[in-house]
């Protein structure tokens, strides 16, 4: 929006108190009134606006000063709401200043048209003003909703903390009796804080180091379905699971073409940022996320994490031979 410029003319001060008998005080007044007008000619609008203060302060509002003192604030600029409020009530003082009947009406004229125009001005930054703190609020109920998607996400809605027994006993079919248990390396120290993965026996995995991309220790065969193959262990208690989400490939699994199965791998991956309310700003997020090349993350230190890991592979040779698989993996920490 553009502003009436306010046009500002230089003229004696207060010529009408000018006299034999003027006081040292009033002298005071209008040198410093002076001295703001020389600092507005130098744009040092901060210094202009102290010395017109201190006019104020000896001799009270006068239309002169208080013209000139809106001037300095047009110039200054007023890009908040505060600041545009604070030059409506310098303006409504110009308006029932002592003296204002007898002032310039062209420099009067002048002052209402930005009177109106500040209040547009004031109107549409206090619509901005709510439209932000709205969003805001959304923000805020989506954060703590986010928060408690993640505290409560687990795989298939498998409790964790049960120890190792329980859960056995309870889900036989997901760790069966003559279970394989594994030392990890994602901690270290005492005997309590190693984190054991326990599987069938009869399951393998491609990456050794990391336990992903299961498959048939005895076929070889890569394992499609998207049952939980790896349970988490520490300190006697299972605190994690591991499953795949989907797993294609161009010898038949599934009905997607590859570019489709990695559309899938971004769909998942909004799905999960959605939920947690997490996009990548570590410092802010109510939930760390980091992504790294083919894994997501979103991590609590020392409570819990959800990760997604993806395997896309096209070979160079034959491009025709292709695969892609998104694994998740749910860990909280018992100490």
């Amino acid at each position: 929006m553009k502003f009436l410029k306010i046009i500002f003319l230089t003229v004696l001060f207060f010529q009408n108190f000018l006299s034999f008998s003027q006081s040292e005080k009033e002298m005071e007044a209008i040198a410093k009134y002076q001295l703001g007008e020389e600092a507005y000619s130098n744009n040092e609008f901060d210094k202009a606006l102290a010395y017109l203060e201190q006019a104020k302060a000896i001799i009270g509002n006068k239309p002169k000063l208080l013209y000139l003192e809106i001037v300095v604030e047009m110039d200054k600029g007023f890009s908040t709401s505060e600041r545009v409020r604070n030059i409506l009530k310098k303006i409504e003082a110009f308006e029932k200043s002592a003296g204002i009947d007898s002032y310039s009406p062209d420099k009067k004229m002048a002052v209402a048209k930005n009177k109106i125009l500040l209040k547009e001005k004031l109107n549409d930054m206090t619509l901005q003003e709510q439209k932000l703190a709205a969003q805001k609020q959304e923000l805020e109920v989506n954060i703590k909703k986010g928060q408690a998607n993640f505290e409560s996400f687990t795989i298939d809605e498998l409790p964790l903390g049960q120890t190792i027994e329980e859960f056995q006993k309870q889900y036989p079919n997901i760790l069966p009796e003559n279970y394989k248990m594994s030392k990890t390396k994602w901690e270290s120290g005492t005997e309590a804080d190693l984190i054991y993965a326990c599987h069938s026996k009869s399951i393998g995995f491609e990456n050794k180091e990391n336990f992903l991309l299961p498959y048939n220790s005895s076929t070889g065969a890569p394992i499609y379905d998207t049952t939980i193959h790896l349970v988490l262990v520490k300190n006697g208690r299972v605190v994690g699971f591991q499953k795949t989400i989907f797993y294609y490939n161009s010898k038949g699994q599934g009905i997607l073409t590859y570019s489709e199965a990695t559309a899938e791998v971004t769909k998942y991956v909004e799905k999960f940022k959605a939920d947690f309310e997490s996009y990548g700003n570590k410092s802010t997020d109510a939930i760390p996320y980091y992504n790294y090349q083919n894994q997501w993350s979103w991590v609590i230190s020392d409570t819990k994490g959800v990760h997604l890991y993806s395997d896309n592979y096209v070979d160079e040779k034959n491009p025709k031979r292709w695969k892609s698989s998104l694994t998740v993996r749910v860990f909280k920490d018992y100490k």
